[in-house]
């Protein structure tokens, strides 16, 4: 059973998500797949559905890497490759 005392309430950022262990359902695979798209798309979800959770991720993904994803799909099924 998970540790429940790890449950992000209020927590937005990727970051912290990766810096603290929080409970984090992987949806990386998603993410790999939306930053593929050359064309702006529009995010329309609910309040409180993770939407700057969601923008969080992208912009850590292209500012830092992978560095903070390892063990998510984006890594363990080799979905994105960082470009020097």
């Amino acid at each position: 059973m998970p540790d429940l005392t790890k449950l992000p309430l209020s927590v937005t950022s990727f970051s912290d998500f990766a810096a603290n262990a929080l409970i984090y359902v992987d949806k990386t695979d998603l993410v790999a797949d939306l930053a593929r798209f050359r064309n702006p798309f529009f995010l329309s979800r609910p309040r409180r559905f993770g939407k700057s959770t969601l923008v969080s991720t992208f912009h850590e993904l292209f500012a830092n890497g992978l560095d903070k994803f390892q063990g998510l799909k984006i890594v363990t099924d080799n979905l994105w490759s960082d470009k020097a």
